[in-house]
């Protein structure tokens, strides 16, 4: 077999959504930053993204996580999605952790006070608990999160008017109360769901009132927190209750004053998997906007360790995406 790339992973996911851990393979990447090392990899390596997520060897709702140097904290970490790049990723990083975990690559210093990250969003801050020397759960205290604009009114194709709010969790997203598309919230629907969540984000960016809407979360009420499901493109949802989501979720309740400081919040996916949320702090932001820090608990789960293979003879070296 004659090769021309080998990039060595861990696969794992986190509350259902995929994440592919780069453990080798990629090349040095230029940039002092990491948004820069995460800009020269999307502007010069961009083949890499569609061999690693795309079929046949990954599939639509795939995401990678990809180690960096960082010269501002213990780690640096960008994400990559079958058809995106994203500054934040909140279910990733929690997969990144329990990869390295599974490794035995977690810093030495991990279990006393976890580790700083430096993504394209911001410094993170991760720890961990542990049974034994078991990860159980992985703690993630996320950029801090803000409401954008309330009460948006759009007119979507084939939903009529929506309001929504949309605010920032690392990511920008409209949240939007489920109960006004008429379908019921389970994961058998999701098709539909992909459809309305699309409707909803076109008409938004097309409307230019604000930056552009990267996802949309809708959101069911349960006791003690919401049901999720995070819509990302056409065909692509997020399995897990979406970290950056969930972050945005708690920014818009506190700015309306239905969250309040460490009060706990259970984000649950379509699937009835939780994370744990909370706010461990508010403040003010560099322009001026009430801030939260929004904190995540969840666990990932390993579902295998591979190596990526690119034969030269490979007539799909970028493998392919169905829309």
């Amino acid at each position: 077999m004659r090769t021309s790339r080998l990039l060595n992973v861990v696969d794992s996911h986190t509350a259902g959504h995929p994440t592919r851990t780069v453990l080798s393979g990629i090349p040095p990447l230029r940039g002092k930053t990491v948004r820069e090392q995460r800009d020269d990899f999307r502007d010069n390596h961009d083949g890499l993204r569609t061999l690693l997520l795309h079929e046949p060897r990954g599939h639509a709702a795939m995401a990678a996580a990809v180690p960096v140097p960082s010269r501002e904290a213990d780690q640096g970490l960008f994400f990559v999605f079958s058809y995106s790049y994203a500054d934040m990723c909140g279910h990733a990083t929690i997969g990144f952790v329990a990869s390295l975990a599974a490794t035995g690559a977690l810093p030495a210093h991990f279990r006393e006070g976890g580790m700083s990250i430096e993504t394209p969003a911001g410094i993170i801050h991760v720890r961990g608990t542990f049974e034994a020397d078991r990860l159980t759960s992985v703690v993630l205290r996320n950029v801090p999160a803000y409401l954008m604009a309330s009460d948006v009114r759009v007119e979507a194709e084939g939903l009529g008017s929506i309001t929504c709010d949309i605010a920032y969790g690392g990511i920008t997203y409209a949240i939007v109360e489920a109960s006004q598309v008429d379908l019921p919230f389970e994961m058998d629907q999701a098709n539909g769901w992909c459809r309305a969540g699309m409707a909803i984000k076109e008409a938004l960016n097309a409307s230019g009132g604000t930056q552009p809407i990267s996802s949309v979360l809708f959101h069911a009420p349960i006791d003690g927190g919401g049901r999720h499901l995070v819509i990302l493109a056409g065909n692509k949802f997020d399995r897990s209750p979406c970290g950056t989501g969930t972050s945005a979720r708690l920014a818009q309740l506190n700015a309306r004053g239905q969250l309040a400081l460490n009060t706990p919040y259970r984000a649950e996916n379509i699937l009835g998997v939780p994370f744990q949320a909370r706010i461990v702090q508010t403040a003010q932001g560099k322009e001026g906007q009430d801030t939260v820090i929004p904190e995540i608990r969840g666990m990932a789960h390993i579902s295998a360790f591979s190596t990526i293979v690119l034969e030269e003879e490979d007539p799909l070296p970028a493998g392919f995406l169905p829309k």
